[in-house]
């Protein structure tokens, strides 16, 4: 592992305490919690650097660490700094090569030159859509970068997009989060407007701007549809009201039946973590059943999530899934001479 998931937290700890100690800081057991706090340290971690500082006995350790005199006064009056390794200049370069990262205005002159371990060209993705998000565009970037501005400072945006329908939406909203999907490649914006929770694409935003006009929206007639009066869910869609924008329907349950062979509920809770979740009951024999909520937005790449897990996984709801994936088996089957 080129960075130490623990280890490396533990060095950064130690640079903690000496930049403390080289700015005239005394040395005190709360220092060490204080690090150990915001650096979120594993028990195993906390540990280790307690004893390497003596505030805990560890027959391990040959002796702590002298940095400090008994009474806490620091020895040291300059912390040195740790150049970068070749391996870690290279490591940093082949992330700032995927072009999403220039999405946060990232630069890095001192890895001109350096060489990244490898490119995104190099890597073939055979579970992802080919058609995602514009990263390179210049108005892509600068829409992202005003939502982010706008959500780091509190403030508001006016934005303009096309619906599915073609349709162009305004509304003047409070961006809350970005959510990325890496299957198909996208990412999208959740915002509030005065009374509701809208999520647009980021690729469909046509206008983006810090605004500080009042909370509103404005939709095309088209999208508006009428309440139904009927139906298998009544009860919901007495709390349902009017769509107005690409999804915000009430979202549908998906429910699956998990076999946890080869830890496939873990996987499957990561897999699906950006969905809503509304129960795990466990079904006995090493059986879970899950429950979550499902937007529009979900339904593209829906049925390649499910058919990733294999027979681990079973569909219940909703049918039209089950019918998606049901057609799609069969249709490998005949390809396969097995039908």
């Amino acid at each position: 592992m080129i960075f130490h998931e623990i280890y490396s937290v533990y060095y950064d700890a130690v640079t903690r305490v000496l930049q403390a100690a080289a700015g005239g800081k005394k040395f005190s057991p709360r220092l060490l919690s204080d690090i150990s706090i915001h650096l979120k340290l594993t028990e195993d971690v906390d540990n280790i650097l307690k004893a390497g500082f003596g505030v805990v006995p560890n027959d391990n350790l040959m002796r702590s660490f002298e940095f400090f005199e008994p009474d806490g006064t620091p020895r040291i009056t300059s912390c040195p700094e740790l150049p970068l390794t070749v391996t870690e200049k290279r490591w940093l370069k082949t992330i700032l090569c995927d072009p999403r990262i220039q999405l946060f205005d990232i630069s890095e002159p001192e890895l001109d030159g350096v060489e990244p371990f490898c490119l995104p060209e190099n890597f073939v993705v055979f579970d992802r859509e080919g058609d995602g998000d514009p990263w390179t565009d210049a108005g892509y970037i600068e829409r992202f970068r005003t939502i982010l501005m706008a959500m780091q400072n509190g403030q508001n945006i006016s934005i303009s997009w096309l619906s599915r329908e073609s349709l162009v939406c305004r509304a003047v909203c409070c961006p809350d989060k970005f959510e990325y999907s890496e299957l198909d490649d996208r990412m999208r914006l959740w915002a509030n407007t005065s009374d509701k929770q809208i999520k647009v694409t980021l690729a469909r935003l046509l206008t983006c701007e810090i605004s500080d006009r009042p909370l509103g929206h404005e939709f095309p007639p088209q999208l508006t549809r009428p309440l139904p009066v009927a139906g298998s869910r009544e009860l919901e869609q007495e709390k349902r009201e009017n769509v107005f924008d690409d999804g915000d329907e009430l979202p549908e349950r998906l429910v699956i039946e998990i076999t946890n062979d080869n830890n496939t509920l873990e996987r499957s809770l990561f897999h699906f973590s950006h969905f809503q979740k509304q129960k795990i009951i466990s079904l006995g024999e090493n059986r879970y059943r899950l429950e979550m909520s499902i937007d529009d937005d979900d339904r593209e790449e829906l049925a390649n999530r499910v058919i990733a897990f294999g027979p681990y996984l079973r569909i219940i709801e909703p049918e039209w899934l089950i019918t998606q994936i049901t057609g799609r088996l069969k249709k490998q089957m005949a390809l396969l001479g097995l039908s």
